[in-house]
């Protein structure tokens, strides 16, 4: 009870003192259902909700404090860890058991003092990444990412620049990893072309950690995105691509990304592949911010209506290029359905190939709502 009590204090507080209150958020929900060769299913689901509340004190600052619940599960380690549903296999706690259901928690804080229309200072609780996918089943940057996965600080911070000359950010403070660590991020998203129907960004980031103990295999990460499009008449394209590296035991780990799109009137197609560059002689899982050292994936859809979209989509997964028998490969189906703007339903189903997942048939359902 009192975990629930305290979001509702904290946003009474905002209603009392502030003349301006906005309340911001996202929602997204999950549901599988796993069958194995007896075509005995396993029913899963999970939810990540973040809610903000921000009080504007005046036209210049605003304070901010956010929660959130994230679904979790007891793994084969015994250790806690954040689910997911995914078509290979359920990594969240079985529908009907305990542990499905978490309370809300406390995510954060900030005071934010524009100091002009391009410079803002903040103090507080600063959560960042880089080289986030786009493929759909990573698109979580606490879990994946190229460069560097989610990590907040708490401290001073800038944020400076504008989408016609550029976009930046930096970021110090002690990290939530560890007691004994301070961490610096920063990056700059730099527009070498900002046409209404032709886009080319390029953003280098980088992410360092020093301390006796920091939480973590690597003390930095650095690498560049890059974001290219362009529109002729009724033909999209674009190109996302990505580099990141960081150290590991003496060496470099390099990972790379690339995901080109197409839209043509009704058509789509997307592709994501992914690589990484390990020391063979330890771990892969340990070295890299992905499930896979390589993952290609291609999608072709057709937009039905504004409200719906089908597609068919083929995966291929290799955990470690150098072991043999640890990849599959997906073939499934994907129905979007878009109610409004900001919200997303996909209804979808495949077929595992393979024995490296104890899944062969997987069929579920994912909402998402931004508000």
């Amino acid at each position: 009870m009192r975990q629930f009590i305290l979001p509702v204090v904290l946003g009474a507080t905002f209603v009392a003192y502030a003349a301006d209150v906005e309340i911001h958020g996202s929602l997204n929900m999950d549901y599988a259902s796993y069958f194995n060769s007896k075509f005995d299913p396993t029913n899963a689901a999970n939810q990540d909700i973040d809610l903000s509340a921000t009080a504007k004190l005046d036209e210049n600052v605003s304070a901010t404090v956010r929660t959130t619940t994230h679904s979790t599960y007891v793994g084969a380690d015994s250790a806690v860890h954040e689910s997911e549903v995914r078509h290979g296999i359920a990594r969240s706690t079985a529908m009907g058991e305990d542990g499905h259901h978490n309370a809300f928690e406390f995510d954060g804080a900030e005071i934010r003092w524009s100091v002009t229309h391009s410079v803002d200072l903040i103090f507080g609780d600063m959560t960042y990444s880089a080289g986030a996918f786009n493929y759909y089943f990573w698109r979580d940057p606490a879990r994946y990412a190229v460069i560097t996965r989610e990590e907040s600080l708490r401290g001073i911070g800038g944020e400076f620049g504008n989408e016609k000359y550029g976009q930046g950010k930096i970021y110090f403070g002690a990290s939530e990893n560890a007691k004994s660590t301070m961490g610096l991020f920063g990056t700059y998203a730099w527009p070498l072309l900002n046409h209404v129907d032709e886009h080319f960004v390029v953003t280098p980031s980088i992410d360092w950690m020093f301390g006796d103990h920091i939480g973590r295999h690597n003390t930095y990460s650095l690498g560049v995105e890059i974001d290219y499009s362009k529109s002729l008449g009724i033909i999209n394209y674009g190109t996302y691509a990505v580099w990141g590296m960081h150290p590991y035991k003496g060496k470099g780990v390099h990972s790379f990304l690339i995901e080109p799109s197409l839209n043509i009137a009704l058509f789509n197609l997307g592709f994501s592949y992914f690589y990484a560059i390990v020391d063979e002689d330890y771990d892969v899982a340990e070295q890299i911010f992905t499930e896979d050292q390589m993952l290609f994936a291609v999608e072709p859809s057709v937009d039905i209506n504004k409200k719906f979209t089908m597609g068919i989509s083929y995966e291929y997964h290799d955990l470690d290029v150098n072991k043999d028998k640890d990849e599959y490969s997906f073939l499934g189906m994907n129905f979007y359905v878009y109610p409004t703007m900001r919200t997303e339903v996909v209804f979808w189903f495949g077929y595992n190939f393979k024995d490296v997942v104890d899944t062969d048939f997987a069929l579920g359902i994912s909402g998402r709502a931004d508000f």
